[in-house]
């Protein structure tokens, strides 16, 4: 397949997603960054009104920290390193628990720990960006501390009778009952969102420390994929207790086309340029299954729940986002034009929608009336540059090729 020529037919132009890029790293540099106390505002709500008195997450850092890093390594902007840096640091000196290791869930505003229970999730995203960053200073003491929380996870979180990664512990590692990320999600103790972002963390680590140990990590990661979380239709099993029993059927369609494509890249990674043919196999069908809940708008809808028969219509902006990734490599992936006009609509979608056009950044999201939905973030502990920077540079990349 002619992906140049196909992208032209399908009116995505590289052009666009670099102007988007800078527009959300111009934003977080200038509107989320507090030049005086030299941190980012930890919420700005949707009027760009910061909160500087939130709880910080470490998650949200972590993915600044590899959003700017990314954005550095490719736009070689200056004051993008620089937010880099801020980030790093700020990391180390505050979320970086210094006895037990492993990261602080949340912490104050004067920078002390808020909640310092250790959610894998979180460990994942610090290494994320870890690698991220290690891959524009190249300092061994960044690759120490991603090593580091690779290993406190393989000590602590992995189930040696059991098999999978446990979701979370208390500060010391010991067991807590308090394992959920947010309210919305179940209190279960092995979930695909963990899973998924070990997943895609292990594979940025591996692009920077090709170990062979983490490389069998990852293998291991993928097999749970195929037997256990993508189910014979195509859809995503959320929840799990940790003798591997489903505790959820709701569906979430932004995972289950972001997996698609992270699966594929994760493949990628340990197999030099071959994908294996089981995951190729779980892409397929996690990408067929979510295109059928693509809406006449081209937006794709944000969950549905078989229990009550109830879809959330919603439109999330990192659903979209991740949905112009994956349709769209889905579609170089199994020669299907389908899906690059899918990931067309998706971005014309975006653009029409979500970008803030005078203010920048990308509203939280549509609800199912396609009002604004003003009373989210626009910056703050869920609401990062992660998903939609990425979606730029996966993008300038992949129309690059």
């Amino acid at each position: 397949m002619n992906v140049l020529s196909n992208a032209t037919l399908h009116n995505l132009k590289s052009i666009e997603f670099e102007s988007e890029l800078k527009r959300i790293l111009d934003y977080w540099s200038d509107v989320v960054f507090d030049d005086t106390s030299l941190r980012f505002y930890p919420k700005v709500d949707h009027t760009d009104k910061p909160h500087p008195n939130s709880t910080a997450g470490s998650v949200m850092y972590a993915r600044i920290l590899w959003a700017f890093s990314a954005g550095y390594h490719h736009t070689r902007t200056h004051r993008y390193l620089e937010m880099a840096n801020i980030a790093y640091r700020y990391i180390r000196q505050h979320f970086i628990d210094p006895e037990y290791g492993g990261v602080y869930w949340s912490v104050y505003p004067d920078g002390s720990a808020a909640d310092n229970r250790k959610q894998i999730y979180a460990l994942a995203f610090t290494i994320y960006g870890l690698a991220e960053y290690y891959k524009i200073q190249d300092d061994d003491g960044i690759l120490e501390i991603a090593k580091k929380l690779y290993d406190v996870i393989e000590q602590h979180s992995w189930d040696t009778d059991r098999e999978g990664y446990i979701e979370a512990f208390g500060r010391d590692w010991t067991p807590t009952t308090q394992l959920k990320l947010s309210e919305k999600d179940d209190n279960e103790k092995k979930t695909l969102n963990t899973h998924l972002h070990l997943l895609e963390a292990y594979t940025n680590l591996y692009t920077i420390w090709p170990n062979n140990t983490l490389k069998q990590r990852i293998e291991t990661l993928l097999e749970l994929f195929e037997k256990y979380f993508v189910n014979q239709q195509g859809h995503l099993i959320l929840f799990f207790n940790e003798h591997w029993q489903a505790k959820s059927s709701l569906r979430s369609f932004g995972h289950e086309i972001e997996t698609s494509w992270l699966l594929c890249e994760a493949s990628h990674a340990i197999n030099g340029t071959r994908i294996a043919d089981t995951i190729r196999t779980l892409s397929l069908r996690l990408a067929a299954a979510s295109l059928k809940w693509v809406d006449t708008s081209g937006a794709l809808h944000y969950e549905f729940n078989p229990a009550t028969n109830k879809l959330v219509a919603e439109k999330h902006w990192w659903v979209q986002a991740e949905a112009v990734v994956g349709f769209y490599r889905i579609g170089i992936l199994s020669g299907n034009r389908r899906y690059l006009t899918t990931a067309s609509q998706a971005w014309q979608y975006i653009k029409g929608y979500l970008i803030d056009q005078q203010r920048g950044e990308w509203y939280w999201g549509r609800d199912q009336n396609g009002r604004i939905m003003d009373r989210e973030d626009k910056a703050g502990f869920w609401k990062c540059p992660y998903h939609n920077s990425r979606c730029c540079l996966q993008m300038i990349h992949l129309l690059g090729q």
